[in-house]
């Protein structure tokens, strides 16, 4: 008698882990489409995803944009989490990373992004930029460095950004040159969702 009731005691343990991991999961998720919807929504656009615009950098070579903002947090993550318990989430609800590539003439840039959805706008954002690794394949050149808060927008399909650069050698070592305006220029892009 006494195994019988350790048994059906385990097995309504085990049931009930299943449904808390259960309800953890679907219930961030379904959270996430209010608190995030820049990135969950399932009725709006998303700013999620891969963009593609051009632009001219401060030599006026053209070069091609290419963005991919990730999901704030997988399935696959959500899963891993959910089982765990947790007092409190310290995540940033508005924060957001990827990758981007800048192809030109001279070859390709790629890029470790982040960024933050700004608090009263949720159309509007900051990016930073960071070379992979700290490398700096083509030199000199001008690197996308980071985004003007205050130009960056996104809605529907369209994503606004203006960006500003830094000039590198392929060693990493940065130069700027108060008397040439080449420094101070900025490029206004226009991407366009991708997917």
């Amino acid at each position: 008698m006494k195994s019988k009731g350790c048994f059906v005691f385990l097995a309504v343990l085990i049931v009930a882990g299943l449904a808390f991991t259960g309800v953890s999961f679907f219930g961030g998720k379904f959270l996430d489409r209010y608190q995030r919807p820049w990135a969950y929504s399932t009725s709006e656009p998303l700013l999620v995803g891969r963009w593609r615009g051009q632009f001219r950098d401060p030599d006026g070579i053209q070069k091609t944009l290419t963005v991919q903002i990730d999901l704030p947090e997988t399935d696959d993550e959500r899963w891993a989490k959910a089982g765990r318990r947790k007092r409190r989430s310290r995540t940033n609800k508005r924060a957001f990373d990827g990758t981007a590539t800048v192809t030109s003439r001279k070859g390709q840039e790629d890029y470790e992004i982040h960024g933050a959805i700004d608090r009263d706008n949720d159309h509007q954002f900051s990016l930073n930029f960071g070379t992979v690794d700290g490398q700096y394949p083509i030199g000199p050149n001008f690197y996308v460095n980071i985004s003007e808060k205050e130009a960056n927008r996104w809605q529907d399909s369209q994503m606004n950004l203006r960006l500003r650069f830094a000039w590198h050698r392929r060693d990493g070592s940065s130069f700027s040159n108060s008397a040439d305006p080449r420094y101070d220029r900025t490029a206004d892009v226009v991407l366009t969702r991708m997917n």
